[in-house]
């Protein structure tokens, strides 16, 4: 995984949630979720990139609606 698609989705999870979630969090957040991504090229997340992971990902976690 490309450090640069970790510190993304690091920044969207931090800008998404309005300040709601801390850097630490968002590196623990991104630590356990990006770990179990699927990048190859058919995945969701290859066309939509990490700003919508981050946001899907906050939306179930209930951070943002």
């Amino acid at each position: 995984m490309a450090i640069t698609i970790k510190n993304d989705f690091i920044d969207a999870l931090i800008k998404f949630s309005n300040g709601r979630v801390t850097r630490e969090q968002a590196i623990i957040i991104a630590n356990q979720n990006l770990r179990e991504t699927d990048f190859n090229e058919g995945s969701p997340l290859t066309h939509k990139g990490p700003r919508w992971l981050a946001k899907r990902i906050l939306r179930s976690k209930n951070i943002i609606d």
